[in-house]
């Protein structure tokens, strides 16, 4: 068990650098929170707005954007690819591992159908067989044999990183009749090559500094490189525990010391050379080791300043997931003074939870005067230092008065620094009840340019509109707000029966948004007991509706209009549900009426908690949320357990009626004792009382004799 536990953990020290699959942002668990204010990190709530509430990572790829212009392909692995998959939104907040694909030009998806595990020693064999046969091809001193010899030799290695390779016997075998001093010289470097991925590393070492100095410059150049490297992957026999975790000690000091000599050296003497990038990396591999916080912290802010991103060996998305798994959990604001880079650790320290049930006294975010005395640090960086003051006055001061002195009016520009800034001025205006906060919303709605941009700054406006009781305007003619989420969840739970009725019936508007503003319409209706809006309303459910598939799982069950032809039930005799509001907009009280309404309610998921339509339509959104603002649809939501209850006490109901609403009082609950009706508690000696009134008053009802036991 532990050689293969050293093995995995081997393959963190694989040239030229492994990515961990550590700290995805986000999985099937996590639910985006829609609002601007963000003070703590859900892992899949970023915006385009530098804040606390940002993935750290989110935070420091737009410094990075700003600085370089393109941050690279992403290799970091999307654990949340499902709901990704399903997103329709600019808008909607996001997690680290989607915004880092959207950044790049691409994302590149890793090969592993070939012989060479990713993450493993053996991932550079075939770049390594095609520069050195490229290099046996151009040096001098050969014979064509010895170059046909050497090229066929090194072709025929095909590792596998596993106990039972025999590379070096095959090429031991091969290279027999190299005689010249150069062929030997390579002939030796190739026995190198198949000891190390042999695993063979101390016989690698040896023979790769047994080749000593030569007359060529790609041998002498690749010689010192494995050395290093191999010294490095030495190293990690000593670093990790039983469980593959780092130890406290890190690796052989020796070693290491030994490792970065080797690659300081090749840097020195091949500063542009084919394998400087996999040097600095590895340097960085030697450096996480041997629990060098400080020349690590070097080596990423010297990655992170590099103009040419050819001498990086990963790309800046990449690298921005490395330090976050190797250094950013144990940084602090005295630890670095590079701006971008301490800025980024002064976000994440003005986290604190919001909500009084989860605070922590003991976690209280950073004071303004604590960043006040890192001005210095910032030279050079007014904006970004003036950023982080306004950042703080904003998110955990709640003072947006003192924002709107740190940032100017002028504020602006397409990189994520200068589009924040704007952004923050214009929700802070919008915080102190500016009448200017509107106008300046809009412009920075129109100044978007860079991914998510423009989707963070309509969330901003929405919420804005929202809370100004100005909902109509997010739907007028022209509105600059048309993303799709944005729109829809402010129909879902703050829209009133006016709005909803005219998106519904509105031509021009996509289908999806009629369709759900038309359920929404009509299932608030009938839930909070406007019957004759019902049975006006529901004409525009076309008669063809179609229900959605059952393997559907891209179409929100909250736009199934189709259900609203309810024909109704045979088991419990019941009506077309038309057919019931009508009964009900006549009389409120009716009994069936309101037992067949159960039915449909029941039969459709819609009980409150029942994990379905009602989390997307009822549930109640914070007051800092966009949908947080009071519903103005009118009404309060019935209660299926009380329409029984009220039926059970009305004799008048009839002994069908009584029986049926004793039947299903009682089914309201769950073994467990949980109420799929409405949530309530209601003792377990009440459900026994009716247990016992549905026996003695209906005995020859079917509902008693379907009913044996009570929870």
């Amino acid at each position: 068990m532990k050689l293969r536990l050293l093995a995995l953990a081997a393959m963190a020290i694989a040239a030229p650098f492994a990515i961990s699959p550590a700290q995805a942002s986000s999985d099937s668990t996590c639910y985006p929170t829609w609002k601007i204010r963000q003070t703590s990190n859900n892992g899949c709530s970023g915006t385009a707005l530098l804040s606390p509430g940002n993935d750290t990572r989110v935070n420091l790829l737009m410094l990075l954007h700003d600085r370089h212009g393109s941050v690279g392909v992403s290799n970091v692995p999307d654990y949340d690819s499902y709901y990704n998959d399903r997103r329709r939104s600019d808008a909607e907040p996001f997690s680290f591992p989607y915004f880092a694909g959207r950044m790049g030009p691409g994302r590149k998806e890793r090969d592993d159908s070939g012989d060479f595990p990713w993450g493993t020693r053996c991932m550079s064999n075939d770049a390594g067989s095609a520069a050195f046969i490229a290099a046996v091809g151009a040096a001098k001193g050969l014979s064509g044999e010895e170059r046909a010899t050497l090229a066929a030799a090194r072709s025929a290695m095909k590792p596998q990183c596993s106990s039972a390779d025999t590379a070096r016997a095959v090429a031991e075998v091969a290279i027999q009749n190299v005689t010249s001093k150069t062929g030997k010289a390579f002939a030796d470097y190739l026995i190198g090559a198949a000891a190390f991925y042999d695993g063979d590393l101390a016989g690698a070492r040896a023979a790769f500094t047994g080749i000593g100095k030569t007359d060529n410059s790609w041998l002498d150049g690749a010689r010192t490189y494995m050395i290093a490297r191999t010294a490095l992957n030495q190293a990690t026999d000593s670093a990790f525990g039983d469980y593959g975790d780092l130890k406290k000690e890190g690796g052989d000091r020796a070693l290491l010391t030994a490792a970065e000599n080797g690659f300081r050296a090749y840097l020195k003497a091949y500063p542009g050379g084919a394998y400087a990038a996999s040097a600095r990396g590895l340097l960085r591999r030697a450096f996480w080791l041997g629990q060098d916080r400080q020349k690590l912290l070097g080596e990423y802010i010297a990655q992170f300043a590099e103009k040419d991103a050819s001498k990086r060996n990963l790309s800046l998305v990449d690298l921005v997931q490395e330090i976050d798994i190797k250094l950013f959990g144990d940084l602090g604001p005295d630890d670095t003074s590079d701006p971008e880079l301490l800025a980024v650790i002064l976000l994440r320290e003005m986290r604190y939870y919001d909500e009084e049930s989860l605070a922590d006294p003991k976690f209280a975010p950073i004071s303004r005067a604590s960043i006040d005395a890192l001005r210095g640090q910032f030279a050079g960086r007014e904006d970004l230092f003036n950023y982080a003051l306004a950042t703080h006055a904003y998110y955990v001061e709640k003072n947006p008065a003192a924002v709107l002195k740190l940032i100017p009016a002028n504020a602006g520009g397409s990189g994520y620094l200068a589009y924040s800034r704007q952004l923050l001025r214009a929700v802070a205006l919008d915080g102190a009840n500016d009448p200017g906060a509107r106008g300046a919303l809009i412009a920075a709605l129109g100044a978007a340019q860079q991914p998510f941009q423009k989707g963070t700054a309509e969330l901003g406006l929405a919420m804005h509109l929202e809370r100004a009781k100005a909902l109509d305007l997010v739907f007028a003619s022209g509105s600059p707000i048309n993303d799709p989420e944005i729109r829809e969840i402010l129909l879902r739970y703050t829209a009133g029966q006016p709005l909803l009725r005219s998106r519904a019936s509105a031509k021009g508007a996509p289908e999806s948004e009629r369709n759900i503003a038309l359920y929404t319409l009509l299932y608030k209706q009938l839930t909070r007991g406007d019957y004759a809006g019902f049975v006006k309303d529901s004409a525009l459910v076309p008669a063809n509706a179609k229900r959605i598939a059952a393997d559907d799982y891209q179409t929100p069950r909250y736009s199934e209009v189709a259900i609203f032809n309810w024909a109704g039930s045979r088991d419990f005799a019941c009506p077309a549900l038309r057919t019931t509001a009508s009964t009900l907009a006549a009389n409120p009280k009716d009994p069936r009426g309101l037992l067949c309404l159960g039915e449909f309610v029941r039969l459709h998921g819609m009980d409150p908690d029942f994990y379905g339509v009602t989390e997307y339509l009822d549930e109640p959104r914070g007051k800092d949320e966009l949908g947080g603002s009071p519903s103005l649809f009118p009404g309060k939501r019935v209660s299926r357990l009380d329409v029984y209850k009220a039926i059970i006490a009305n004799p008048a109901a009839g002994p069908e009626n009584r029986a049926y609403a004793l039947h299903r009082a009682i089914r309201c609950y769950a073994p467990s004792g949980n109420n799929g009706c409405d949530g309530s508690e209601q003792s377990q000696a009440q459900r026994k009382a009716w247990f016992q009134q549905l026996k003695r008053e209906f005995p020859t009802s079917p509902w008693a004799k379907k009913l044996n036991v009570y929870w």
